[in-house]
């Protein structure tokens, strides 16, 4: 192979090799729902509320196993130091009333027949934990509306610091720039130490960026435990659209897990104040016992039965008193629900309202962003020109960051708006989201 031709191979290789890595993709932050399937699962607030919704159900379950047939059994073994016997002649047997070794066994099989009062509070146990599910649903709802203002507030942030060291390297030309007008001759040395002041003042701004970027970074990694990549910007994108009329979301307000459960909580409620008025009937139950005993004494048989049937009626001052604790307890949870209700409908109008005037800051600032640019280009060019003063220059400049900080926190807080209102309207934003059993 020629020499030309070995050169037109390596060549070719690395051009390859240099469109491969071009082509490679980059690291940025992880995309929202990544953060929302982490914190579903591992946000101690939603751990604390799987932990209850758990418990709840356990309890119901014990509930039921109270209305339920039941077994019990026991057993005694007993060494005694004498013995005890008894004969009434010499020719009847002899019994042993206390014999030396002695064992005891019994298991008792209970039925409750009548227990109005308990499947009342069945009911009301069940329901409670049908309660604790909603309530599971919607911390994970919290959760979610924490982490996605968490990601948005880092969004903005990242971008916050790229605009600071973009206009860094802005101070920076200027100050180049005046370093070389006032070697020509044409500008004052107060304009060196303008521009190195303005360049240390930007430095701060990006060491201040820099600051916002790692505790938003701790913040969002603490509510879903996952470390978010910080390496690149992400792009906050939005078209403006105006969202559905509010009538269109009053119907999600039934639908919010915190209203179903306090709708749960409140039906419990009142299970419990009609089992607490149960309680004044009587209860029936039937017990089948079989024992075993190696000192039959005078019954003669080592294994006996026995069935009975217990009749349970109890009235006094405290029923009363308890019966009205509990209508209490339900009128108080009707009230929570009817809190719950209108937290929920303020809080998609809140949201509702909030979309529609991030959407009008978020069109000013953009059209803000571009006239302050378009001004501070225009007063590079003409400080180039020497028709307006180094001052009006860093002003313009100032004017542009300024603008751009604003664009960039009111994009974020326009998408973080959508974000919540679909929240508070009871819609998940993870993709996968569970439903609980």
């Amino acid at each position: 192979m020629s020499r030309p031709d070995r050169f037109d191979l390596v060549a070719a290789i690395v051009l390859f090799l240099v469109a491969l890595l071009w082509s490679l993709p980059s690291f940025a932050l992880q995309p929202l729902d990544t953060f929302v399937a982490s914190a579903r699962q591992k946000n101690p607030d939603a751990l604390e509320a799987a932990a209850n919704f758990a418990q709840q159900r356990a309890q119901a379950e014990a509930a039921l196993g109270r209305v339920l047939p039941g077994v019990s059994a026991h057993g005694d073994y007993t060494r005694n130091q004498y013995v005890t016997t008894f004969q009434i002649d010499p020719t009847s047997p002899v019994f042993t009333l206390v014999p030396k070794y002695q064992w005891d066994g019994s298991a008792t099989l209970t039925v409750p027949l009548i227990d109005a009062a308990g499947w009342s509070r069945l009911a009301s146990a069940r329901t409670g934990a049908g309660s604790s599910g909603h309530q599971l649903d919607s911390t994970r709802l919290q959760v979610e509306a924490q982490v996605a203002q968490d990601y948005y507030q880092l969004v903005a942030d990242l971008a916050l610091a790229a605009a600071a060291r973009q206009a860094l390297d802005v101070s920076r030309e200027n100050l180049r720039l005046s370093e070389n007008r006032v070697g020509a001759g044409v500008a004052p040395i107060i304009d060196v130490d303008r521009a190195r002041a303005d360049v240390e003042s930007q430095t701060q701004q990006v060491a201040a960026a820099d600051l916002l970027v790692a505790l938003a970074a701790r913040a969002l990694e603490s509510s879903s435990d996952i470390p978010p990549d910080v390496s690149e910007t992400t792009p906050l994108a939005d078209d403006l659209h105006a969202e559905p009329p509010l009538s269109a979301f009053d119907g999600a307000v039934s639908r919010r897990p915190s209203v179903a459960a306090a709708a749960e909580s409140t039906r419990a409620a009142e299970q419990q104040a009609g089992a607490q008025k149960l309680a004044l009937l009587p209860s029936l139950n039937g017990t089948v016992a079989e024992r075993g005993t190696s000192a039959p004494g005078f019954v003669g048989h080592n294994w006996t039965w026995q069935w009975a049937l217990n009749l349970n009626w109890s009235l006094d001052l405290t029923n009363h008193a308890n019966i009205r604790s509990q209508d209490a307890a339900a009128d108080a949870a009707r009230a929570r629900e009817l809190r719950a209700r209108l937290i929920a409908r303020d809080g998609i109008h809140r949201q509702w309202e909030t979309v529609a005037a991030s959407i009008a800051r978020s069109r000013s600032a953009r059209a803000g962003r571009s006239a302050a640019a378009h001004a501070a280009e225009q007063a590079r060019e003409r400080y180039q020109a020497g028709t307006i003063t180094q001052l009006e220059l860093l002003q313009a400049q100032r004017d542009a960051f300024s603008a751009e900080v604003a664009r960039i926190q009111a994009d974020a807080d326009l998408v973080n708006a959508r974000a919540q209102l679909r929240l508070a309207a009871g819609t998940s934003l993870f993709k996968s989201q569970e439903t609980v059993q």
